[in-house]
């Protein structure tokens, strides 16, 4: 196994590229309920453009931060660093999905849309929060 300093970077920089994948996926999905479906679908499709958005910008900027801690910081403190960022988003994905669930009760087709929209991307990052926090490489002494 390689040594967290070769991993960590090329670690980040594939969270990174994952990341901004699935935010242009959400993106694209999100403009296309816009302009192709209802109420329900709008409201979704809107949740999926924002939620993209955001995506997006944590993405980029997040690969540029890790070019320039590359320079200034420990591999091993930066392998803490991240795990840590991916375990507090992985709680905040928890209470992305609850409250989708909950906007989602709220009555009419808007809601609906808007609430699902929320849990979709709420589940979405759940899982990929979860499984890169588990796979944040350590290392090997």
């Amino acid at each position: 196994m390689q040594p967290v300093q070769n991993l960590i970077w090329k670690f980040e920089t594939n969270l990174a590229s994952r990341l901004l994948t699935w935010s242009i996926f959400s993106l694209l999905t999100g403009l296309y309920l816009w302009f192709a479906a209802n109420d329900f679908g709008r409201a979704f499709g809107v949740q999926a453009i924002v939620w993209g958005l955001v995506d997006a910008g944590i993405a980029i900027i997040g690969a540029r931060t890790a070019i320039r801690r590359k320079s200034t910081t420990e591999p091993e403190s930066e392998a803490l660093f991240i795990r840590k960022v991916l375990w507090i988003n992985f709680a905040l994905d928890i209470l992305y999905v609850i409250a989708g669930v909950y906007v989602s009760t709220l009555g009419g087709a808007f809601w609906q849309g808007t609430g699902w929209g929320v849990v979709v991307q709420g589940a979405f990052l759940f899982f990929f929060d979860l499984i890169h926090a588990i796979k944040v490489p350590v290392e090997v002494k």
